[in-house]
C-alpha cells in the first residue's frame, strides 16, 4: 500500500506541474488533490489527451510503430487504392509511400502523372515533386519546379519548399542567391536547420564572424528553449557546437 500511495502522489504532482507549465486553470490542482483518482482521470481526458493526440511527436511515434510492425502496409494500401480509384490524391499517397521506401523514380513518375488537368499547379503536389527530385539529386529540376510553384501560387508559403530552394541554389554554386534565400528563410523557419545551413555557407564564403554568430544563436535557442526542442533539434545543435569548437 505505501508503494501505491507514492505512485498516487507522483501522479498528482505530475498533473499539478502540467497545469502550471501549460497555463491551465488552477482549479484543476484542487480537483486532482482533493478527488485524486477521479480528478486525475478527468484532467487526463479533458486536458492532456487532446494535447497528446495533436502532438506531432505522438503522431510520428505512432506512425513509426505502425511502420515497424508492418513496414509494407502503407505501400500496399496505396497501391490498392490507386488500382481501384486512380485519382491524383491516391497517386500522391503512393508517391509518398515510394519516397519513404527510398524508391525515388516511381515517386517522381507518380507526381508528374498527378500534376495534370485541374491539379497541374497544385502547390502541395508540386512541392512533393520537388522533394522527390531533390532526393534524386536533380537540384536543377528541383529549383525549376519550385520556381514554377511560386509563379503559379504567389500566396503559397512553405518553409520546407523555401529550404529546398535555398539548398538547390547552393548546390548549383549560386552562392550569393542562396545566401539571400537563407537570410529570408531564417526569419520564419521552424527549427534550426536553416540557421545552421546559412551559417555553414557564410563560413564557406569567408564570412566567419557572421557564421559564428549564427551557430551561437542555434545553440542558445536550444539551450534556453523547451526541453522537447533539444530532442527534436539535437542534430543541428551538435553540428553547430562542432563548428564553434573548430
Amino acid at each position: 500500500m505505501p508503494a501505491l500511495g507514492i505512485l498516487l502522489l507522483l501522479a498528482q504532482i505530475t498533473c499539478a506541474v502540467h497545469v502550471v507549465r501549460t497555463g491551465r486553470n488552477y482549479y484543476w490542482i484542487y480537483i486532482v488533490v482533493f478527488v485524486p483518482v477521479v480528478g486525475m482521470a478527468a484532467y487526463f481526458i479533458a486536458e492532456m489527451l487532446p494535447d497528446l493526440m495533436n502532438s506531432r511527436r505522438t503522431r510520428q511515434a505512432a506512425w513509426g510503430m505502425a511502420r515497424a510492425i508492418d513496414p509494407g502496409r502503407a505501400m500496399r494500401d496505396a497501391l490498392r487504392d490507386v488500382s481501384i480509384t486512380p485519382t491524383a490524391e491516391n497517386k500522391v499517397r503512393l508517391a509518398v509511400a515510394h519516397l519513404a521506401a527510398g524508391q525515388v523514380e516511381p515517386a517522381i513518375a507518380l507526381y508528374r502523372d498527378a500534376l495534370t488537368g485541374v491539379h497541374a499547379t497544385d502547390p502541395a503536389m508540386m512541392l512533393g515533386l520537388a522533394r522527390a527530385l531533390f532526393a534524386k539529386g536533380d537540384v536543377a529540376e528541383t529549383r525549376a519546379v519550385l520556381e514554377r510553384l511560386r509563379e503559379a501560387n504567389p500566396g503559397y508559403n512553405s518553409p520546407e519548399g523555401h529550404l529546398l530552394y535555398a539548398r538547390s541554389l547552393e548546390l548549383q554554386g549560386m552562392t550569393e542567391a542562396a545566401l539571400r534565400e537563407y537570410a529570408a528563410l531564417v526569419n520564419y523557419y521552424p527549427g534550426q536547420e536553416a540557421r545552421y545551413r546559412f551559417g555553414l555557407l557564410l563560413g564557406q564564403s569567408g564570412r566567419t564572424a557572421e557564421a559564428r554568430k549564427l551557430f551561437e544563436e542555434v545553440c542558445q535557442a536550444i539551450d534556453y528553449g523547451p526541453r522537447h526542442q533539444r530532442r527534436e533539434q539535437r542534430e543541428w545543435y551538435e553540428l553547430a557546437r562542432r563548428q564553434l569548437a573548430g
